[in-house]
């Protein structure tokens, strides 16, 4: 009567494990795009800043980005942001699958 009692708890609690493993990985792979769109911002910043408006259309353009550039007087504030596929179920309806994943940067540009 007990052999198999190991073996049905496991099949029971199996789901829930695995949602939490994807749920872990889809979590790993949002901070990671972030890390990696706060070196991309990095990039577009100095092509901002060296006036080189093409290098930085075709940087945005080959890693499928989006950009907006907002200034002012004083202030140009660039915003870089990057969609992001959740896989796991359940994750996906909260977090509105495709994630979108954006960061700023504010810069002085008065002489």
């Amino acid at each position: 009567m007990n052999k198999g009692q190991a073996l049905v708890e496991f099949i029971i609690i199996l789901p829930v494990l695995m949602l939490i493993v994807l749920g872990m990985v889809d979590f790993g792979n949002i901070i990671y795009k972030k890390y990696t769109l706060e070196k991309d911002l990095d990039t577009i910043v100095d092509f901002y800043q060296g006036n080189r408006t093409q290098d930085m259309t075709d940087y945005v353009s080959n890693n499928q980005l989006t950009l907006n550039i907002d200034s002012s007087e004083e202030y140009v504030t660039i915003y870089l942001s990057e969609r992001v596929s959740i896989h796991t179920p359940g994750l996906n309806r909260i977090l509105n699958s495709p994630f979108k994943i954006e960061t700023k940067r504010v810069i002085y540009n008065g002489a």
